[in-house]
Parts: C-alpha cells; sequence; structure tokens
C-alpha cells in the first residue's frame, strides 16, 4: 500500500473516527459495562443522549459489538487510556487592551463552554451578572443532554439568581462552618468533557474578563480533570449545599 493510501486509509479509519468522538470517560464507562456481561445498548447509555445516536453508528461502523466482546473493551480500553495520558500545558493570560501575546483568558473561557459537548464543571468566587461566561454557560445549560455544574461562594456570588437565570444547571453554593460562619469558596476553575481544565486567577466578572491582568493554565489532562471533579463531588452536602 503506497504512502498515499495509507494515509486515505488512516484519515477514514472507523477506529480513528471513533476514538476521536468518544472522551476518555465515556470509553472507559462502555468497557467497563461490556466487562461486566452488559450488551452494547446498555453501554451506551453512559454516552450523552444528544451524541447517543452518533456513537452508536461509529460503534457499528468499527463493529464493535457484545457479540465480539473482548476486541470491544480492549478497544475502548485503549482509547480511554490514550485519552487519559494526554497532557498539555498552555499559558493564558488577561490583560487589558491587546497586551496578552500568548493565550487570551476571557477567550479561552468562552470557546471552551461554547464547544462543550457532555459538560461543563465550574468553580467560581465571584460570578457577576456583566460576565460574558453569564450568558455562554446558560447557553450551554439550555442545550439538550449538556450536564452544567457551577459552584460558588455563598457571600460573594448571588446563586439564587444564578439558579433563576440557569434553571437547567446545577447550582451549589458554599456552606457553613459548625459555628455558622460562611465557608469562604475561592476555587476558580472550569472543566470541559471530563478532559480539558482551565485553572485561574479570575472570577467570572467584567473586569477579570476585560480589565485585569489575569494568569491561568489550560491543561488537557483528563484524569486530572476527572480527579477534580471527583473531588468537588464528595464535598457536596458537606462543604457545598444545592440551591433549588
Amino acid at each position: 500500500m503506497s504512502k498515499v493510501s495509507l494515509g486515505k486509509f488512516v484519515a477514514t479509519s472507523p477506529f480513528m473516527v471513533l476514538g476521536d468522538f468518544l472522551t476518555a470517560a465515556e470509553a472507559r464507562l462502555m468497557a467497563a459495562i461490556l466487562d461486566s456481561g452488559q450488551n452494547m445498548n446498555k453501554a451506551l447509555n453512559e454516552v450523552n443522549v444528544s451524541r447517543r445516536s452518533e456513537a452508536k453508528s461509529l460503534i457499528t461502523a468499527a463493529g464493535l459489538s457484545h457479540h465480539n466482546l473482548q476486541l470491544s473493551v480492549a478497544l475502548l480500553q485503549a482509547i480511554a487510556g490514550a485519552k487519559g495520558t494526554q497532557m498539555q500545558l498552555t499559558p493564558v493570560w488577561t490583560m487589558p487592551g491587546n497586551e496578552a501575546a500568548v493565550g487570551h483568558l476571557t477567550g479561552q473561557f468562552h470557546k471552551l463552554v461554547e464547544g462543550a459537548r457532555v459538560s461543563v464543571t465550574a468553580a467560581t468566587y465571584n460570578f457577576s451578572s456583566n460576565s460574558k461566561m453569564w450568558k455562554v454557560l446558560r447557553e450551554a445549560s439550555d442545550r439538550p443532554g449538556m450536564r452544567i455544574t457551577v459552584y460558588v461562594d455563598r457571600v460573594k456570588a448571588d446563586a439564587i439568581k444564578i439558579k433563576k437565570r440557569m434553571p437547567n444547571a446545577s447550582i451549589y453554593r458554599s456552606g457553613r462552618l459548625p459555628n455558622g460562619d460562611p465557608i469562604t469558596s475561592h476555587a476558580k476553575f472550569i472543566i470541559i468533557d471530563h478532559a480539558v481544565m482551565l485553572l485561574t486567577s479570575a472570577n467570572f466578572s467584567y473586569n477579570a474578563e476585560n480589565a485585569n491582568i489575569e494568569f491561568g493554565l489550560r491543561i488537557n489532562d483528563p484524569a486530572l480533570a476527572e480527579s477534580v471533579e471527583e473531588q468537588m463531588f464528595s464535598k457536596r452536602g458537606v462543604l457545598y449545599e444545592l440551591v433549588n
């Protein structure tokens, strides 16, 4: 086979397309479901409903099913493993005007949310209504099958107002210490599709996005992203309370 034809084969390989489409979390969970003896339709329930039909088509094109269990599990685990070890660090700055020569925090925030396929998990200290994140997170929460979770500080951010603005999102605010004092939630990050994390000094506010000097890191590391989400999940009902 010539190099040209080999290149065409790689570009159209159903395995490559499937590997690009699935997230590390989806591939890992699907493999676990199949390995437990359940069928492919059951495994596909681990894929976001808005992406499930396309995932099923790609799975079929790749010839994966519970009938060839060993191959299907191995391939899904390989996809999860490959994506789970991909780490890439990119410095991201915000500065007034056009002074940020490397990256741009405002654009990174908004483009990541707008391009999310499965989920967005965000944490911030202050979440003001003049932030563009107010709009893009609300729009993301209105997309079918998207799971949006936001953690905010109970004093600095108006969690009830945020929930009214984003009724389809899960909004958590920091709780109180045993003596009644409020817990301060100062963590600031955003995680897209359990894979890409933007860790930043910036709040979700107009000043942070346009007027302040802020620094952050965009980290492509599914394992790290998932561990942060799991840590925050474990503190629900302990350090954070759900806003209804």
